[in-house]
């Protein structure tokens, strides 16, 4: 972080309202510019969870950061050429608008509930057969692209479905272990119970918690699936191979290597699309347009493999496909340009094409 927008930020904190915050100002700053110490993350992440208070302070840091700390070189963008942009889009007629993805709302698919008739229960009974355990019916869920849906488990646990996102799960837990199946992207706060372990089954990995908070990612073209754990422990394996996270902890497992990874993280980043927030940390362009993808499901093409060389800092809520574009090509050399709409898989929805080009 250059000298001129550290003293812009610590000039904008110094005019805040005394907050009586028992904290150094400098180790925020040194955790934002990523040269923090691991004794002083340790001190930050433990003064954060002290109270609301200490979050919500911190996170006004965050914000004031980001806005004085700019997404590129500044030298590199051409200012006259920006200026220009705007005020051409603010005196002339507006246009219509690009074409909106059509969101297709999928209804909830409850699979059918199966019922073991009592007549055979009875001559069962009467036959002194071993008992079988009844059927369970599962329920399955699909959130909408574009959406964020929610749902409370039989456990009273809670979950959120991030967009294009499934979920099937038993009507009651009878076993055991509570498991569900799911794919896309999913935040789980597990209700505690140690005796009946919660088990997220996503195809390789098995992640078991007893109660605690975790995200899991693995969308079905990604060449990853990732396991963010939030609070609490998880155990998270593949066949004989077992990991265990601590909170603030992330697990990496590349499907073609089968080899896992576990880095310490900043979670916010992978958890605040739960609350309809995108938030982008000088990710790679390549990195946010997966992600936009598995949202919006649109398909962008890159036209020039350089692009990947830009990063992109900001924070999305509410704001449209068109919208989060338009931002970006306002800050980044690059050009967006709608080619197509197509049919793609048996649902016959209408895929969006996005080329991207360089300035």
């Amino acid at each position: 972080l250059g000298d001129v927008y550290k003293r812009q930020i610590i000039q904008i904190i110094s005019t805040m309202p005394d907050k009586n915050i028992n904290i150094d100002t400098d180790v925020i700053l040194r955790y934002l510019e990523k040269t923090a110490s691991p004794e002083e993350i340790r001190q930050l992440r433990e003064w954060i969870a002290l109270s609301e208070e200490n979050a919500n302070y911190f996170q006004e840091i965050r914000n004031i950061w980001e806005v004085t700390t700019p997404a590129v070189d500044p030298e590199k963008i051409d200012t006259s050429k920006a200026l220009a942009k705007v005020k051409n889009r603010i005196h002339t007629t507006p246009q219509a608008p690009m074409k909106r993805t059509r969101l297709i709302t999928y209804c909830r698919r409850i699979a059918a509930i199966l019922l073991l008739p009592a007549i055979i229960a009875v001559v069962a009974l009467l036959m002194k057969k071993d008992h079988q355990a009844p059927l369970i019916a599962f329920n399955e869920v699909t959130a909408p692209y574009g959406t964020v849906s929610t749902l409370t488990l039989p456990d009273s646990s809670k979950v959120w479905l991030n967009a294009g996102s499934t979920l099937k799960y038993p009507t009651a837990f009878t076993s055991n272990v509570r498991e569900v199946e799911m794919s896309g992207e999913a935040y789980f706060e597990v209700h505690a119970d140690k005796k009946h372990p919660f088990i997220v089954s996503t195809g390789d990995l098995k992640v078991t918690a007893t109660g605690t908070a975790f995200n899991v990612c693995n969308f079905a073209k990604a060449k990853e699936e990732v396991i963010t754990l939030v609070t609490g422990k998880v155990n998270v394996s593949h066949e004989n191979n077992i990991r265990h996270l601590l909170p603030g902890q992330q697990l990496n497992y590349q499907k073609a290597s089968k080899s896992m990874e576990v880095t310490d993280i900043d979670t916010y980043q992978y958890i605040s699309w739960k609350d309809g927030i995108l938030a982008f940390r000088d990710d790679p362009l390549k990195t946010i347009f997966d992600r936009l993808e598995q949202v919006y499901r649109v398909r962008f093409i890159l036209k020039d493999p350089s692009i990947n060389q830009f990063t992109y800092r900001a924070t999305f809520k509410g704001e449209t496909l068109d919208e989060i574009l338009d931002y970006m090509g306002m800050s980044i050399p690059i050009t967006f340009r709608t080619t197509e709409t197509k049919q793609e898989g048996n649902d016959s929805v209408s895929v969006r094409t996005i080329e991207v080009y360089k300035n």
